[in-house]
């Protein structure tokens, strides 16, 4: 009996302990405004006024804003996995922030994973990071 005890209280242990990236931090990551603070290492250069780029996974659902034009899509988050699909804009054109507005789009059909560091969301592509994000 006391050897059961004992592995029943290994077992819950390991189990709580089993993944960094575990559903608290899997449910920070969602219901929350992302502003984008760097692409490919380098800081986000906009126009003085424009409002930054942001993301936001709400439900099943991408919503965002590319310093232009909203954003939508869905995505698929699994553990350290996230990709995000179908990925739309509304039509506007914004000289001056449309190479950033098209980086990010571009950037987020090569999204195949996350990890959270320094209080930054940061989206993985083929293992090099794409981009650094902000909550708020």
């Amino acid at each position: 009996m006391k050897n059961i005890a004992l592995a029943l209280t290994l077992l819950i242990t390991l189990s709580a302990n089993k993944c960094k990236n575990g559903p608290a931090e899997m449910t920070s990551l969602l219901d929350k405004k992302w502003v984008f603070q760097s692409i490919a290492g380098s800081a986000l250069s906009l126009p003085e006024g424009t409002e930054m780029p942001w993301l936001q996974l709400a439900g099943d659902q991408l919503q965002g804003f590319g310093g232009c034009n909203q954003l939508m899509g869905g995505y698929k988050l699994d553990g350290t996995a996230l990709s995000f699909s179908d990925i739309g804009s509304t039509k506007k054109y914004c000289e001056g922030v449309q190479p950033t507005e098209n980086a990010i789009t571009g950037l987020l059909r090569q999204v195949d994973g996350y990890k959270m560091e320094g209080g930054l969301l940061k989206l993985l592509g083929g293992g090099k990071e794409l981009a650094a994000l902000k909550g708020q």
